[in-house]
């Protein structure tokens, strides 16, 4: 009884549980709603972590960096401001002192000669209150003490003193006199006719010039003290000499000093600066209710559809269980089951139908390359991107030689021309082919692997033949066992930034530069230096070898641009937003450069940013001026503060003013040079033999160090890596920043430091480059000479040329400089070409010295036709 009872329970419970799940089948709990809860939740955590660490930790510290950055440079800016009125006064003292009318007075000895000198030199003088010259016996000073002579008092006495024993360049000095601040400045005069005949010029102006001055860089920013520091009695003092504005965030209160005096500029910052500063939490406020409303309207989403499909899936799977139809499920997941089903049903309806025993499936071989592939140790490489090995790393066999390819090219119809002194550079189609690429791929491998270098970055640009170039390279690269890191269609500047920027030191990028749409070619970094000449040469002959070694490499993919921009932007602080008029010329700064100009805070009108290889609206060559009417002509339309046009890769710049005015590059090297040196006081600045002669004039003006040099990229970056120089730049349009920057040329950056300078200058490009010096000078007059010609052309003129009047320079071609100008002639390193340029004081000796060059060139080469 007790069995059959335990019996009849068991059964119960069985049927029970089998009529509320049919088939035996149960559930337990909703593992839908559970996942789409976790995936919420995971999904909350770190946005709101990225966000609180974003306002909590990210904003206040890239808030404090930036005002940091802008009250340092509102110093420095002061103190340029003040060094050049003081640096003025002293030129037109100097100019004054260096006059007969001084020296005539001096050889007098009239007490009142002297008297008559000072006050027609006071009318010279309208910014100062008085202006003594005193003559110097042969006690030299001593009957100064005492305050005679009219000298104020003994810190006038001391300046007096000091400048007549000559031992060391008096700077301008400060004081108190009844109840007003004054400053004095000496020139010590001595009579070139009679050494004996000296005297001092003091000259004496009111501080009130001094805070004038600063006032006209106020703009209501913060405080700006003009502050005199010295040493009394073994202790330092701190004079206020001069002030203007008002400023009370003395967190950020920054100094800079004054070059050639005792002074320095301290700026403490306004709250309207701040307040001005202050990036508004709004929008990222909404961004994150906006991210968290989407988080949530997905999840609800996809609790209340994705039951629906799968049920409408499920429906298909089980009606089509027993058909051989095709079947298209909207879940990829319900895939493998489907075909488990159908495979179970239609093994059922052959086991009913009793079908004869079916043979055995044969098993699959799975075939393994021979090649063994060497682990990779970059860890670059064991990124999540890495490609899948089955479908995109290459394994091809290279040819024991390329010869196969060219036939007999390697020996009768190799074009060594395109190997040229700092880059491969050629015809497309005709010259950089599918064979001749490979070679130079190989060759490429042949160098890295002498060099222990392992990957290499490359990019190309946006010409039409870049990406059939770039893909053959890579496909060399990775047979001759080496990892590539494909950044796609890059700027020139972006390959040399992410040899800087990621762990890999070298790199090739595909680009034709500033050449026709019809040519390409190959620049080349290896461990971080650009190479040259030698190494260009090194790369012809291992190509003519073309004996290369075998390998499998590896490939991923990297995005280098927002890393770019991101660094760029930390770096520049522009005051006050600019409006800047961008032609990429349709080449590959058409993305990256409006981008780059937007984030920093400019309003950009963009010209031609449309990345096109055939550069439909001009070509990419920013030295030839005609491809700058455009953006000039736009830039007054939309009264920009001034343009800036790119070349085809971005590494070169060219700048038009808010007037139309195209500045050319020696020019804008003196602006730049100019606000490096200011900050840098004996820093070498490298430029090349096609610049003005004034920029060399205007570095030393400014306590810099000018290095003449080659023109060529490759060399000039050798040339700053040799001296330490913080600048560098070429007539062409490359500009090197080694200050703050990695010493490459780039084209958008220097244009980010132009932005940068007039945005706390306070004038507009037209007037800061009115400061400079007007000469008479042509731009860079090509010359049409055959390739393989030029260079022995420029010998035999070297041979024979004869300049009796002037200094000549074979540095790189022939430069003579003359007292009126100079000219210059060089064979081109980038095309078919001499190049020319001419600079003077007027039109007359312009035309002379281009005669002059005629005359010399005619007994080298009397048929070659001079567009000059």
């Amino acid at each position: 009884m007790l069995k059959r009872k335990k019996k009849k329970v068991e059964d119960d419970a069985k049927q029970k549980t089998e009529s509320a799940s049919p088939q035996g089948i149960s559930s337990q709990g909703n593992a839908l709603r559970s996942s789409v809860l976790l995936a919420l939740l995971l999904s909350l955590l770190p946005l709101l972590g990225g966000f609180g660490y974003l306002v909590l930790v990210r904003e206040p510290e890239a808030r404090s960096t930036q005002l940091d950055r802008v009250s340092q440079s509102w110093a420095d800016q002061q103190a340029s401001s003040i060094n050049y009125l003081i640096a003025d006064l002293d030129t037109r003292v100097k100019g004054a002192a260096e006059s007969p009318m001084v020296r005539q007075a001096m050889s007098s000895g009239s007490e009142k000669t002297l008297e008559l000198v000072e006050s027609a030199m006071l009318d010279y003088f309208p910014d100062a209150i008085s202006l003594r010259l005193l003559p110097i016996d042969d006690m030299g000073t001593a009957g100064l003490a005492g305050g005679t002579q009219g000298l104020r008092n003994h810190i006038e006495v001391d300046l007096a003193r000091r400048t007549a024993e000559g031992l060391e360049e008096p700077k301008p000095v400060a004081y108190q006199f009844e109840d007003q601040w004054l400053t004095s400045l000496s020139e010590l005069v001595i009579d070139p006719r009679n050494s004996r005949d000296k005297a001092v010029l003091i000259t004496t102006i009111s501080n009130d010039l001094l805070s004038t001055r600063m006032r006209a860089l106020d703009a209501g920013a913060g405080r700006f003290l003009l502050e005199q520091i010295y040493t009394s009695r073994g202790r330092d003092h701190i004079d206020l000499i001069a002030a203007s504005g008002s400023g009370d965030v003395e967190e950020f209160r920054r100094y800079a000093s004054v070059p050639g005096t005792g002074w320095r500029v301290s700026f403490t910052p306004s709250q309207q600066l701040l307040s001005d500063l202050n990036v508004s939490m709004t929008p990222v406020y909404a961004t994150l209710v906006l991210c968290v409303l989407a988080l949530l309207l997905g999840a609800i989403a996809l609790l209340l559809f994705f039951p629906r499909r799968l049920n409408q899936d499920l429906e298909k799977v089980i009606s089509a269980a027993d058909k051989k139809t095709p079947l298209v499920l909207q879940i990829p997941e319900l895939v493998t089951i489907a075909k488990q089903l159908r495979r179970a049903t239609l093994r059922n309806l052959r086991q009913g139908a009793a079908p004869p025993p079916a043979p055995a499936i044969p098993q699959p071989v799975v075939e393994t390359s021979m090649t063994k592939r060497d682990e990779l140790t970059n860890p670059m490489f064991q990124s999540h991107n890495m490609l899948d090995e089955d479908e995109e790393v290459m394994e091809l066999d290279l040819p024991e030689s390329a010869q196969a390819d060219t036939q007999d090219e390697g020996i009768d119809g190799f074009p060594h021309h395109i190997f040229r002194a700092y880059d491969i550079r050629g015809d497309a189609s005709s010259e950089l082919n599918e064979a001749m690429v490979k070679r130079i791929g190989g060759a490429i491998a042949a160098m890295a692997r002498d060099l222990d270098e392992q990957a290499l970055i490359i990019g190309c640009d946006g010409r039409k033949s870049s990406p059939r170039i770039k893909a053959n390279l890579i496909k060399t690269l990775m047979e001759c066992g080496r990892d590539v890191i494909d950044i796609g269609m890059v700027p020139t500047p972006l390959l040399y930034f992410a040899t800087r920027h990621l762990d890999c030191k070298s790199g090739v990028m595909v680009t034709g530069s500033h050449n026709p749409a019809d040519d390409n070619g190959i620049k080349l970094v290896l461990q971080g230096r650009t190479i040259a000449a030698g190494g260009i040469q090194k790369i012809k002959e291992l190509a003519i070898s073309g004996a290369f070694q075998k390998g499998a490499g590896r490939m991923i993919r990297e995005s280098i641009t927002e890393d770019y921009v991101d660094e760029v932007v930390n770096d520049i602080a522009i005051a006050i937003p600019l409006k800047v008029v961008v032609d990429a010329g349709n080449g590959a700064t058409s993305e990256v450069a409006p981008q780059l100009f937007t984030e920093m805070g400019c309003e950009v009108v963009p010209l031609y940013c449309e990345v096109d290889g055939n550069f439909p609206n001009h070509p990419p060559d920013t030295s030839n001026e005609a491809n700058l009417l455009d953006l000039a002509e736009r830039v007054q339309e939309e009264g920009a503060d001034f343009g800036v046009a790119f070349d085809g890769d971005g590494d070169r710049l060219a700048v038009v003013t808010g007037s139309g005015r195209v500045i050319r590059s020696d020019l804008l090297m003196m602006i730049f040079a100019r606000d490096v040196v200011a900050r840098n006081p004996g820093a070498d600045v490298v430029f090349d033999v096609k610049c003005s002669r004034h920029l060399g004039q205007i570095i030393s003006q400014y306590g810099g160090r000018p290095v003449l040099w080659k023109t060529g990229h490759a060399f000039m970056k050798e040339k700053m890596l040799e001296t330490g120089a913080l600048l560098g730049g070429e007539f062409s349009g490359h500009i090197f920043f080694g200050e703050r920057w990695y010493g490459f040329d780039d084209g958008m950056y220097a244009a980010g430091r132009l932005a940068e300078i007039l945005s706390t200058v306070g004038q507009s490009l037209d007037e800061t480059i009115a400061e400079f010096p007007e000469t008479v000078n042509t731009p860079e007059i090509l010359i049409d000479v055959g390739e393989g010609e030029k260079f022995d052309l420029m010998s035999r003129i070297v041979k024979v040329m004869d300049f009796q009047r002037g200094k000549v320079n074979t540095l790189d071609g022939v430069r003579v400089d003359f007292s009126e100008g100079w000219g210059l002639l060089r064979a081109s390193n980038t095309s078919p070409a001499l190049t020319a340029r001419f600079e003077a004081d007027t039109g007359e000796h312009l035309a002379a010295i281009q005669q002059e060059f005629r005359e010399q060139i005619a007994m080298a080469a009397p048929d070659l036709n001079l567009p000059f």
